[in-house]
């Protein structure tokens, strides 16, 4: 399939001028998907053919470096989808699609789960990878709808970090359905605060 190949193949691809994110959530009007950051990420265009519009797509990247010993790297890709895409990109097909993603990049597969709901499925793999002189923890996801396709790459490199982990952590809870996420924060704020927010009478 084309996506599969285009996914394998996205770093080789040609990119032009990054620029900053005007906002530190990123779910643009033609994704059903949602990530937010600490800061604004970059956005870097890249396409398959230049001479094509048609063929370029939004890298979202961000990136934390603590104290030159520890990184935080996350970069997503969201398209346009379909119904038919979505019918043909079963769990299977997508566990595929993020094992040939990450041939290049994971030493070893520690695991890979698939989440099927009613509006969306999702597959993720998370397995160990190398950064210089240090293992890795990678994370790749493929996150599909009837309208848009969602492809995440997740890795912290480096020294052990008790702040670097729970920033790991963070982003990729902010990750998934946009319809469910806010469904999240709706209820979370809606919510009573707990006892122990209270002061004794």
């Amino acid at each position: 399939m084309r996506l599969i190949i285009l996914l394998v193949l996205i770093i080789s691809l040609p990119a032009y001028a990054q620029e900053k994110l005007d906002t530190k959530e990123y779910n643009p009007n033609y994704c059903q998907f949602t990530a937010s950051f600490p800061t604004e990420p970059y956005i870097t265009k890249k396409c398959e053919d230049p001479n094509k519009p048609e063929t370029c797509f939004n890298l979202i990247s961000f990136t934390e470096v603590f104290d030159l010993s520890t990184t935080v790297r996350v970069e997503i890709i969201c398209n346009p989808g379909s119904q038919e895409l979505f019918e043909k990109f079963t769990p299977k097909v997508m566990e595929n699609t993020v094992r040939a993603m990450t041939k290049e990049t994971v030493l070893e597969t520690f695991e890979v789960k698939a989440n099927e709901q009613e509006k969306y499925r999702q597959v993720g793999l998370v397995g160990k990878g190398r950064k210089g002189l240090h293992d890795s923890i990678f994370i790749a996801q493929l996150w599909i709808a009837d309208q848009s396709v969602m492809s995440v790459e997740a890795e912290i490199s480096g020294e052990t970090r008790e702040d670097a982990d729970r920033l790991f952590a963070d982003i990729l809870r902010t990750i998934g359905f946009a319809e469910e996420i806010n469904q999240q924060r709706k209820a979370s704020e809606s919510a009573p605060p707990s006892p122990e927010n209270h002061s004794a009478d």
